[in-house]
């Protein structure tokens, strides 16, 4: 599956920057737009969460960040990242600059090990903080509607909570 991915990927990439023909060059392109990428998802989580913690733009981050979760997991990775060192010829990575900062030795394992925690760490807070938006919002807001579709029908709710 991993191989079937970056293979894809990296066809995917070539087709996108049709216009260069040097490797190094598209991978360099390709490192810039994935850690923009990652930065500004970074940016909508904290944005999500302070500035405009509208229920569907939560929604729709957290949907994103299970789609890559399930890609790191599967691909035992990122794909971007491999297709990225493939087309580099190198074995630096996003992780790096981490692993160097806070002494971990930096290894295939270990920037793997790495970016699955996070990831399914993020996931899983993102999803409690999801659930708990669902029972103290939606569940409210869906009573409220019952009570008010009750009261012009007149149909008698029953007293208990959801």
């Amino acid at each position: 599956m991993q191989q079937y991915a970056v293979e894809w990927t990296e066809w995917l990439v070539h087709r996108v920057f049709f216009w260069e023909s040097d490797d190094a060059k598209k991978g360099r392109i390709l490192r810039a737009i994935h850690h923009a990428g990652t930065y500004a998802l970074a940016t909508l989580i904290i944005v999500s969460h302070t500035i405009y913690p509208a229920f569907w733009f939560q929604t729709g981050i957290l949907f994103f960040c299970v789609l890559v979760w399930i890609q790191h997991m599967v691909t035992h990775g990122c794909v971007i990242s491999k297709v990225e060192q493939k087309l580099l010829k190198d074995e630096s990575s996003f992780l790096d600059p981490f692993l160097e900062l806070f002494s971990i030795e930096v290894n295939e394992v270990s920037k793997q090990g790495i970016l699955m925690l996070g990831s399914s760490l993020g996931v899983f807070f993102l999803s409690l903080e999801w659930v708990s938006r669902v029972f103290h919002v939606l569940i409210p807001f869906v009573r409220a509607q019952l009570q008010v579709a009750s009261s012009i029908v007149h149909i008698p709710l029953p007293t208990s909570s959801l």
